[in-house]
């Protein structure tokens, strides 16, 4: 552990130097060309094997062999911002700027790579450089999915910079870094008549399946565009997600030939993601409030939720331990889930994964992510570095 910081330490210079080449040169989403590039030659240099994955500037690096996989994996795309920061290394892009901290990610992982391709491993290390992290369509995390960025991986990493939280202290998300799965079933028992009851003879059965079917349709339309809400009503750090898998009509003109009742239930069959049982009861009572809306005696039922923590709770612990080994425990901090998150997070419901939120405060001012002046303390790069590469040391071993 000693080693592993002394040796980012020592690369302070060059860390400075990684995240300020980035820094002037930012590019957007899925174009990230240069910065493909220029980090794919960096890990080609230090041995890795590299290959392209995920559109054209997607990377996957490997180092080491064995059966155990360890990755880190950082984004590298910059805003369309028009930078008024007057710094030597300010945006040389026009309209365009690392107002997130990418440009660090990218420097602090290269670091941790440089150390790891030094040490004595006791199986792979994967190197994942995403494009397309502030995507409007598909994003680059499910772009690297596909491209099959995570076959094999036994556990992931990821680093993103704070510029709220002061530098030389870390935040780790120690709740759950997967979400609780939960499948439901909204069961649409008709229309209601003038007096409040359901009343189907005086429908034809097309007549009936009709409606039904247009209640389905405004049911579903509305289930997806339920997340939003929560998302403008301040939960960001808490990610929810809604997905329909099945729906069914109920009707079955054999069925009503043999004189068989009950034939008016459409069903809608899906599935909510949340990350609390706070988070997970607030959306259930909004899934029954949509159902009732269109069809007021429609039923919800969720069947038991199937918890996906554990796995992803023990690297966090490790990740967790590191930090506190390397700055000491006082400087590392429980934080809540933050929204900058939302596309690692895609990755660790299908392999367990944490990040660390790394300090960057400039301590006489402090700068606001996604904006113009954006800016972070460089002291932050070897801490991040040295984490990063101590964690996944660790991480072989568990």
């Amino acid at each position: 552990m000693t080693s592993t910081i002394e040796n980012a330490k020592s690369m302070q210079a060059e860390l400075v130097s990684m995240r300020r080449y980035l820094h002037a040169n930012p590019e957007l989403n899925f174009v990230e060309y240069k910065t493909s590039k220029y980090a794919a030659e960096k890990l080609t240099a230090l041995g890795f094997s590299v290959r392209q994955i995920g559109g054209e500037t997607g990377l996957v690096a490997e180092f080491g062999s064995g059966k155990t996989t360890i990755a880190i994996r950082c984004d590298m795309d910059g805003l369309p911002i028009s930078e008024l920061n007057r710094t030597t290394f300010a945006s040389q892009t026009a309209g365009v700027m690392h107002a997130c901290g990418h440009d660090a990610h990218l420097a602090c992982t290269l670091g941790a790579a440089a150390i790891l391709s030094q040490s004595k491993l006791s199986g792979r290390i994967r190197i994942i450089i995403q494009p397309g992290d502030n995507a409007d369509g598909k994003v680059g995390a499910t772009t690297m999915l596909e491209a099959g960025a995570l076959e094999g991986v036994t556990a992931l990493l990821g680093l993103h910079v704070d510029a709220t939280v002061p530098t030389g202290k870390v935040g780790i998300v120690t709740g759950a870094t997967m979400p609780s799965v939960q499948r439901f079933t909204i069961s649409i028992n008709g229309n209601e008549n003038a007096n409040g009851t359901v009343d189907h003879a005086s429908q034809s059965a097309s007549e009936s399946a009709s409606d039904r079917a247009l209640t389905v349709a405004k049911t579903v339309c509305e289930l997806y565009k339920a997340p939003a809400l929560f998302k403008a009503a301040g939960s960001a750090t808490d990610q929810v997600s809604i997905s329909v898998q099945s729906m069914q009509s109920g009707y079955n003109q054999a069925v009503e030939q043999e004189g068989i009742e009950n034939q008016n239930c459409a069903q809608i069959s899906g599935t909510l993601k949340t990350y609390s049982a706070e988070m997970q009861k607030q959306v259930q009572e909004q899934i029954e409030k949509i159902a009732k809306t269109f069809d007021s005696n429609s039923t919800v039922e969720f069947e038991r939720c199937i918890e996906q923590t554990v796995s992803s709770a023990a690297v966090t612990n490790i990740l967790n331990d590191a930090a506190v080994d390397i700055i000491g425990a006082n400087n590392v901090l429980a934080i809540k889930r933050k929204s900058w998150n939302y596309q690692f997070t895609l990755l660790t419901e299908k392999v367990p994964g944490a990040m660390i939120y790394l300090g960057a405060e400039l301590s006489s001012s402090r700068r606001i992510h996604q904006t113009a002046t954006f800016d972070i303390d460089e002291n932050c790069l070897p801490i991040g570095t040295a984490i990063l590469a101590e964690a996944a040391l660790r991480l072989f071993l568990a």
